[in-house]
């Protein structure tokens, strides 16, 4: 083959097709490669920002409770005012719970009685309960209306305490298996009616906190 004198001749090697074969290939795995760290990239960025955002979210949540926790504090500069109505809603709490925990006790001693006479005294000890509960109740919900948890379980350690202490008043427990058995029968059920008294004087409660006829702990200024 003859060129003119300004012309060069240019030999090709013969891997060079085989490269220009192969190209798209390996592009479209580095293409994949650079979109995979990408899509790892943007989801460990959104992961830290939403960490980081949940984090803001808990030290505002904390704050704000902190401060309103100051307010109520410094509401009133009359101490003795604030604590003769705290002990009057203490005692209206009482009141309401024991209320309604006795009407909701009387099915369950009535099955548990032969004559009115032997109705009184455990009613007497459920209307004492409830009262107790009512105070208590009170003064651990505070303000915090909405929290179930703590709502219910404050009515299941008190049916705990009063279902083994009617558990203790009974036959003393034998080393054997039917003894076991019979009072773990009988812990369970007596732990469980008291758990439908106190749960029946918390909705009692819970509803005239609703209705604002009692006030929560501690008293808030306006009301």
């Amino acid at each position: 083959m003859s060129l003119s004198d300004d012309q060069t001749v240019c030999h090709i090697p013969a891997f060079v097709p085989f490269l220009f074969a192969a190209c798209p290939l390996w592009i479209g795995i580095l293409i994949m490669l650079v979109c995979a760290a990408v899509r790892y990239i943007l989801c460990f960025i959104i992961a830290e920002c939403q960490r980081e955002m949940s984090e803001a979210r808990a030290m505002v949540e904390e704050a704000e409770r902190s401060l309103s926790l100051n307010s109520y504090g410094t509401g009133s500069t009359d101490g003795e005012i604030d604590k003769d109505r705290e002990r009057l809603e203490s005692v209206k709490a009482a009141s309401v719970s024991a209320v309604v925990g006795t009407l909701a006790g009387i099915p369950i001693s009535l099955s548990q009685v032969t004559s009115t006479e032997q109705l009184l005294f455990p009613l007497a000890i459920t209307f004492i309960s409830c009262a107790l509960f009512g105070v208590t109740f009170r003064y651990t919900v505070r303000r915090d209306l909405d929290n179930i948890q703590l709502k219910t379980g404050t009515a299941a350690a008190f049916s705990v305490v009063k279902g083994l202490a009617a558990l203790g008043a009974g036959p003393a427990l034998e080393l054997n298996r039917a003894s076991f058995l019979s009072h773990a029968f009988d812990g369970a059920l007596y732990v469980s009616e008291s758990l439908l008294v106190f749960l029946f004087a918390a909705v009692g409660l819970d509803y005239f906190f609703k209705l604002n006829l009692l006030s929560p702990f501690p008293i808030t200024p306006s009301r």
